[in-house]
């Protein structure tokens, strides 16, 4: 069954990862999205790829990451009141993180799409 597009909006925020990632909740159609979530993950497990320890999904955009802990409490404040324009999800990418592992600093991460599907498209 296909999935047909649904609305976000970004709101609020805050801090995970030991305190070095900052990210920008999302609401809206968060069970379509948990749906999506939930599928990807039983095709990644149907491919064998490894998935680790089991988290419960919080959907979110990741704002900021760093390789060490910092004070994020001045950006979690001010996106405590934030609430972004509602925008139609209509397709889905896969992407390839590639994570600097050099330690030469400054270096950031780079990601690459390597496959994008429509929502509510059959075929």
């Amino acid at each position: 069954r296909r999935t047909e597009p649904f609305e976000l909006t970004l709101r609020g925020g805050g801090q995970f990862g030991r305190g070095r990632a900052l990210w920008a909740g999302a609401e809206g159609g968060l069970a379509t999205l948990r749906l999506l979530a939930d599928r990807a993950e039983s095709a990644g497990r149907r491919a064998g790829v490894e998935m680790g320890e089991h988290r419960r999904y919080r959907p979110h955009l990741t704002l900021a990451r760093s390789r060490q802990a910092f004070d994020a409490r001045p950006y979690v404040e001010a996106l405590a009141g934030f609430t972004g324009p509602a925008w139609t999800v209509t397709d889905l990418a896969l992407v390839r993180s590639f994570l600097p592992d050099s330690g030469v600093p400054g270096e950031q991460p780079r990601y690459e799409a390597v496959a994008r599907s429509p929502l509510g498209v059959s075929g």
